[in-house]
């Protein structure tokens, strides 16, 4: 008998801002919500906390070394298979020039472009969160 429990996960995510331009990042073709655009961040690993987590996701996914600030908001997102909490921090870039390791691009883009990319829900959630905040 199928289980319908869902897994659960916490993430942490960046909100890195520079110029009035937002960081975005597109997730990996063949990873889950492939090629859809997203705030950068990361699932939190077991014993670590959200800020350990988040710096080592940009230092994986993006080559950088990040400053994490104030927590921003949290969203919450569920699909039939999973239920996500996202913990949205204001991030700003210390070290590393950005790389795609884990993502296949990445823009600085203003509130409106982002509104024009294909976004996972939850980053649609951020963005409306974002529009209505400026």
């Amino acid at each position: 008998m199928a289980s319908d429990k869902k897994l659960t996960f916490d993430v942490a995510g960046a909100l890195i801002r520079h110029k009035g331009k937002y960081l975005v990042c597109q997730r990996l073709e063949n990873d889950q919500f492939g090629s859809m655009w997203e705030f950068p961040g990361g699932k939190v690993e077991e014993g670590e906390n959200k800020q350990e987590a988040l710096k080592r996701e940009m230092q994986e996914e993006l080559g950088i070394e990040v400053s994490v600030g104030k927590l921003v908001s949290t969203f919450e997102d569920e699909i039939p298979s999973m239920r996500i909490t996202i913990y949205l921090y204001n991030s700003f870039i210390l070290k590393g020039k950005i790389q795609c390791i884990e993502c296949q691009d990445f823009k600085w883009l203003g509130l409106e472009e982002i509104g024009k990319l294909d976004l996972a829900s939850a980053d649609r959630k951020i963005l409306d969160f974002l529009r209505q905040s400026n």
